[in-house]
């Protein structure tokens, strides 16, 4: 019975977020006409958008593999900075498909690069992922706390995220501390990174999230996208979460009508889709462009049989 239902499984992983975002999309352009939504793309400046997202994908990447690289480092000390540098650049591209594939090929690259094994690095990414999350949900409650006034359901999101938060510190401290030894393979990422690398881990991911909320702001300022600041660095979090649900194509989907549904009290529905529009096409086209340089070599530490021999 399981074989018979695993290629129904298959296909609903594959082709779901793209019937989510095809319905999200075609139920906001009944009520926002395409024609509406190009006209705010006209009336705003799309060009001034643009050093905005360089910034933001050239300081969040060194950010991030920092992050990452006192995580992976901890249990293969031979990872070099650059490594992660180009590994992380390399892979995200397919973050522009969806989050999850990235997460995939970051996995797969960390595993050849470093020899470590599928399961130690499976848990590595397992931990980066969860300090991922760890880092958005405190973010999102300090700025709901501090800015959320207008954030829809205030109380709701202010209630999970602190439960978040602190529920994922005490797993990403103490979780590995119960793992049965017997499961060293997946235990000894975990096992390896002290409080001291988690903390600088999670303050440089907080630090990215604040960066890129703050290009974010800038960008809708040059757009002439007048949402206040607050209200922006309040929702933006909340829509982070939304978009790393596997109910989005190409950043498109439940996370654009989230958009609509946080910002709609301070600005026009048409301009709102406009900004997210570009924002997202103009960041796709960074990431992208940032991990060309990259690809060949990190497709070369995949191909390989073994890790290449330290430096």
């Amino acid at each position: 019975m399981e074989e018979r239902r695993s290629p129904w499984k298959a296909l609903a992983r594959r082709w779901v977020p793209w019937l989510v975002a095809a319905l999200v999309l075609a139920l906001l352009f009944v009520r926002y006409p395409p024609g509406e939504i190009a006209g705010a793309m006209a009336r705003g400046d799309a060009l001034a958008i643009a050093p905005w997202t360089a910034a933001v994908a050239v300081l969040g990447l060194v950010a991030m593999a920092l992050a990452d690289w006192l995580v992976f480092s901890a249990f293969a000390g031979e990872l070099r900075l650059a490594d992660v540098v180009r590994g992380r650049a390399g892979s995200t591209i397919l973050m522009t498909l969806h989050y999850g594939a990235s997460v995939g090929g970051y996995g797969v690259w960390l595993a050849r690069r470093t020899g470590a094994g599928a399961a130690a690095s499976s848990a590595a990414i397992g931990y980066q992922m969860l300090s991922d999350l760890c880092a958005l949900c405190l973010f999102a409650l300090g700025t709901a706390l501090a800015w959320g006034d207008g954030l829809p359901r205030r109380d709701l999101v202010v209630a999970v995220t602190a439960a978040g938060a602190g529920g994922l510190v005490l797993l990403l401290l103490l979780g590995a501390r119960v793992v049965p030894r017997r499961f060293g393979a997946i235990a000894r990422p975990w096992r390896a990174v002290g409080p001291a690398r988690f903390a600088a881990s999670l303050a440089l991911r907080v630090l990215t999230l604040g960066l890129n909320v703050g290009t974010t702001i800038g960008a809708a300022r040059a757009f002439g996208l007048e949402i206040p600041a607050g209200a922006l660095a309040a929702g933006l979090p909340v829509i982070y979460i939304v978009g790393a649900l596997p109910l989005n194509v190409l950043g498109l989907g439940a996370v654009t009508a989230a958009w609509v549904a946080v910002f709609a009290p301070f600005a026009p529905g048409p301009a709102i889709l406009a900004f997210q529009f570009l924002w997202q096409a103009l960041s796709i086209a960074m990431t992208v462009l940032r991990g060309l340089p990259f690809l060949p070599s990190v497709l070369r530490d995949i191909a390989r049989d073994r890790p290449p021999p330290t430096r």
